[in-house]
């Protein structure tokens, strides 16, 4: 990726995503109960160009706190 300057503004956020499989129909159809599986999605977005500049996979028990010095370690731009 190319470097495009200095970043003057970064939002960080985070939202949770479930997983689906094959067989997800079936509680609605049935009425039984399963196991979800959720994950969270971590990202930083530059503001001015809405560029994202870093995403990370995680558990959905893992805080941003947590991830938040993995945002800033693979940046080869400046903040």
């Amino acid at each position: 990726m190319p470097n495009r300057g200095a970043v003057a503004h970064v939002v960080i956020d985070a939202t949770a995503l479930k997983v689906y499989d094959k067989g997800e129909w079936k509680p609605c159809k049935y009425g039984k109960e399963k196991w979800r599986i959720w994950r969270k999605l971590h990202l930083a977005v530059d503001v001015f160009p809405h560029e994202v500049i870093f995403a990370e996979s995680s558990l959905v028990s893992v805080g941003d706190n947590e991830v938040l010095p993995i945002f800033f370690n693979p940046l080869r731009r400046k903040i």
